[in-house]
């Protein structure tokens, strides 16, 4: 499945870990947007990563799920692409 992760994070260092774990699941799409791909297992790893990199008090993280039909309607304008997904990352 397809999934946009969104966040807003406070602490410089916090965030910075947040791209890095992010970036072994998928690819950079806007500052603090990442397209990824995953399925239940390498999102549930992604998941529990993430909530150890971030402040609930603080930070915030979105995780939307993005149908194959939905991925295929995606627009983009200006400096920007729609993102292709390579068959695998190494995690």
């Amino acid at each position: 499945m397809k999934w946009l992760a969104c966040y807003d994070i406070a602490d410089n260092t916090r965030r910075e870990r947040l791209v890095q774990i992010l970036l072994d699941y998928g690819q950079r799409v806007q500052e603090s947007v990442f397209w990824l791909d995953a399925d239940e297992d390498l999102l549930d790893r992604m998941r529990r990563r993430a909530q150890n990199a971030i402040s609930p008090q603080e930070d915030s993280l979105w995780l939307v799920p993005v149908c194959d039909a939905c991925a295929r309607k995606i627009e983009a304008a200006g400096v920007t692409r729609v993102p292709e997904l390579p068959e695998f990352y190494v995690v």
